[in-house]
């Protein structure tokens, strides 16, 4: 097949270029270098060329090189400047974020292309393409595909809808990357045993809380809770049953918690509850709430076994004008401290 019948041209113009080109063992292939020809299948497959003039092909390419790559050579290095478009013309190339990425975020097959968005907005490119297999390309500058486009509309349609596959394709990308952010700020903040908010979620989110109660010129209070006796569960029954209590008791406070109220795992067995809007009274009534509904909560391991019940100690705090979250949680913490002292199971302030 020649160049001329490339996209399928009337079969008497086909046989006459045939014969007019018959000396021609490559069939007036694209070509720079002897050893690096682009055979007329090759670009038949290209998406950038399809329905376009053979004759406008034939002429604006004809002087572009092919360039031969071995696998895991790299085509584009990411953060280096590239003013080329790559038209995959056999073999697969793999598009990775950076060198040491395991997996490709992209694969480009024959007929695709790649370098397209460099040419667009002159930025260095953003990530590594990398011969996946042995693979030849199409080496086209930017001159020459502007020459291209502006003397055919198809090539200019292919080019756009091959832009809006990027743009999807990344929107998409973006997409997977907030939702990997939001798991991972998930893991970062919640304690994976209890479900509950851990230690750095309420480091990084007391004062904030705070400010906002005093913005709005509203109490905010603290509840610091502590399992009895709970090293001498976890010595008696074992840690699998410590663990499966602590579970338990866990979603037994945040159920008996209101909405606005909030329960973070401080570190072992202690536990903090933080009431915004909620004022020394407000935080007794809750506490007492919490004190009864453990108390009263089933503990069993998963094969259905029952476990003994446990109690809690609270201290609770109201928050001062110029108290830091370091002061509020000193004083509901001291007055869990006389919670314990005074016989546990009970609420001190």
């Amino acid at each position: 097949m020649t160049l001329k019948n490339l996209h399928g041209d009337n079969p008497a113009k086909a046989s006459s270029s045939h014969e007019a080109d018959a000396g021609d063992s490559h069939s007036r292939s694209l070509k720079t270098d002897p050893a690096a020809l682009a055979t007329t299948d090759e670009l038949k497959q290209l998406h950038l060329l399809k329905s376009v003039d053979p004759s406008v092909v034939e002429a604006v390419l004809g002087d572009c090189p092919v360039q031969e790559l071995m696998p895991d050579e790299t085509l584009i290095k990411a953060g280096e400047a590239s003013k080329h478009l790559y038209l995959v013309l056999s073999g697969r190339l793999r598009v990775h974020l950076s060198p040491q990425d395991a997996s490709p975020v992209a694969v480009i097959e024959p007929g695709e292309s790649v370098g397209e968005i460099s040419i667009m907005d002159h930025q260095p490119a953003s990530a590594n393409v990398i011969a996946d297999t042995r693979a030849r390309v199409l080496v086209v500058d930017e001159r020459t595909l502007w020459q291209l486009i502006q003397r055919s509309h198809a090539v200019a349609y292919n080019m756009l809808f091959t832009l809006a596959q990027r743009l999807r394709y990344g929107n998409s990308v973006i997409h997977q990357i907030k939702k990997l952010l939001r798991e991972y700020e998930y893991d970062a903040t919640v304690d994976p045993l209890t479900g509950l908010y851990n230690r750095r979620w309420l480091d990084n989110m007391l004062m904030r809380l705070m400010q906002r109660c005093r913005s709005s010129h509203q109490p905010f209070s603290a509840i610091m809770i502590d399992i009895d006796f709970f090293k001498q569960y976890n010595d008696t029954h074992g840690h699998i049953a410590g663990d499966r209590a602590l579970r338990t008791l866990s979603h037994c406070l945040m159920n008996n918690l209101r909405p606005k109220d909030l329960m973070t795992r401080y570190g072992g067995e202690e536990l903090i509850a933080l009431l915004p809007g909620s004022n020394l009274e407000d935080a007794r009534q809750v506490a007492e709430r919490l004190r009864i509904a453990v108390g009263l909560a089933d503990i069993s391991l998963s094969d259905g076994t029952k476990l003994p019940s446990l109690t809690i100690s609270l201290g609770i705090a109201q928050m001062h004008p110029d108290d830091t979250p370091e002061r509020l949680i000193a004083a509901a913490d001291a007055a869990l401290y006389r919670a314990k002292r005074g016989g546990r199971n009970r609420i001190c302030d």
